[in-house]
């Protein structure tokens, strides 16, 4: 994939991160938990055998498939040792034999053979992609779905929509850094979202998938419900751990992301917070 930088880790926060790892769990669940479970209704999963989890992290929605499904065989892959570590570990308490990690960029061609998989999922990319991965790792993606198979894509275009200021602020901020790595998709630094998913359904079509879907999630975690506490977490642990990205791309001083930080920590804990977070998931099969 020779338009991906080779010489910059894609990920732009540091992907070896317990904080990181921690966050992601929680994030995972909330997700599923919020989406109509781990696969689409819609599909007939009897056909469904062997099954990929593109950036895996630390394998949440990949042992959930496994322990919930014992006659499929799942494979996650990701380029973080940290996570793939405790993947792993968690797999072996849990006594997962249908289950495995691999080391794999998925910037760069998969290390599959063609038509390994029935269902190819991937959750959150953008954590790692640059606009001009996004294409050809659909096409990878095409490349190793069977045909008949299916290939599941979730991703978001902000960090949620707030009555909090500081959070509003830390959506243009991150926007603009997104922009100037070229990372997304809207046509202005000064956007408030990232314009990946519309773009999700085009790609699959590109690549060569058909019957494609795509359904819009809402997860409410406003002070007093159900996802206040898990989604309140979120930002904590994210926001610190996105200030040396936005620091690198030169959108604001330490001093601004430090005042905004405790600004966000003070809003997040008033008794009238309301706060919405959106993601689509897109999903499609490869033709017979």
């Amino acid at each position: 994939m020779s338009s991906i930088p080779s010489n910059e880790n894609s990920y732009f926060v540091d992907q070896e991160s317990s904080a990181e790892m921690a966050r992601l769990v929680e994030q995972g669940l909330m997700m599923t938990r919020h989406m109509d479970g781990l696969f689409p209704s819609e599909i007939d999963l009897s056909s469904v055998h062997n099954i990929l989890d593109i950036a895996s992290g630390p394998g949440g929605w990949a042992q959930e498939v496994a322990f919930a499904y014992r006659d499929k065989y799942v494979i996650g892959i990701d380029i973080s040792n940290a996570m793939l570590n405790y993947a792993r570990s968690n797999a072996r308490l849990q006594k997962l034999k249908n289950v495995e990690f691999r080391f794999m960029d998925a910037t760069s061609p998969l290390d599959f053979p063609d038509g390994s998989f029935d269902f190819v999922n991937g959750r959150l990319l953008a954590g790692f992609m640059w606009k001009e991965a996004w294409p050809q790792l659909v096409n990878e993606c095409f490349r190793i779905t069977r045909p008949g198979g299916f290939i599941h894509l979730t991703e978001t275009d902000s960090l949620g929509v707030t009555n909090s200021l500081a959070i509003e602020k830390h959506n243009l901020l991150l926007t603009r850094a997104l922009y100037r790595s070229g990372r997304i998709f809207c046509t202005d630094e000064n956007a408030n979202h990232f314009g990946i998913t519309p773009m999700l359904g085009a790609f699959m079509q590109r690549a060569g998938y058909d019957n494609i879907h795509e359904r819009a999630h809402v997860l409410n975690y406003s002070i007093g419900c159900q996802g206040y506490l898990s989604q309140y977490k979120n930002p904590r642990v994210g926001m610190k751990l996105l200030q040396p990205f936005l620091l690198k791309l030169k959108v604001a001083t330490q001093d601004e992301l430090d005042q905004l930080y405790d600004q966000m920590l003070l809003e997040l804990s008033q008794e009238d917070f309301r706060g919405i977070f959106y993601f689509t998931s897109a999903y499609a099969r490869k033709p017979l």
